[in-house]
């Protein structure tokens, strides 16, 4: 019976050893169908409660939020063994995290760049074409240059480990 439980959540918060490729695809692919079927749930059961028709766009989806939050350790964890599996760090995955924290807050970003560029007292400071190309873009190219910064992240997960022990141990 414990066979069939995926091997991040068999070790929850195992930041140590490596995980193979194919172990880190079958991963993604159990938290591909648990999110499909939790945000099925979600739209199709939670939101009717809440006042909204099924599968109405519903800003507040709990059971998907729920799901995100329990998975969020083993994920961050089998990342860092993956990362461990082709000989590097995984504090990599800071660098990865970054681009979660910018998209997530790139509402935010823009209004302060609004805020902040359209504030006339800086109108002779900063030229007028300026403002309203920064305002428009920056918050785009904040976003393509923290999507840039994942990229390594994801080369490294795809790429085939060693067979041969390294400084993170063996493989299993």
């Amino acid at each position: 019976m414990l066979k069939l439980v995926p091997m991040p959540l068999r070790q929850y918060a195992q930041f140590f050893g490596r995980m193979t490729r194919s172990q880190y695809l079958r991963w993604l692919g159990f938290l591909l169908a648990v999110y499909v079927i939790v945000a099925w749930v979600d739209l199709r059961f939670i939101a009717p409660m809440l006042g909204y028709l099924p599968f109405e766009e519903v800003e507040e989806q709990y059971l998907t939020l729920i799901a995100a939050a329990l998975l969020l350790i083993p994920s961050l964890a089998s990342n860092v063994r993956r990362l461990h599996d082709v000989n590097r760090t995984g504090w990599w995955m800071v660098l990865a995290i970054a681009p979660v924290l910018i998209f997530y807050f790139s509402n935010d970003i823009g209004f302060f760049l609004y805020g902040f560029l359209s504030d006339n007292s800086l109108s002779g400071w900063i030229p007028a074409g300026l403002s309203a190309f920064a305002i428009n873009w920056l918050p785009w190219i904040i976003i393509a240059l923290a999507v840039l910064s994942f990229l390594p992240v994801i080369i490294w997960s795809l790429m085939k480990g060693s067979n041969e022990p390294n400084r993170y141990g063996t493989r299993q």
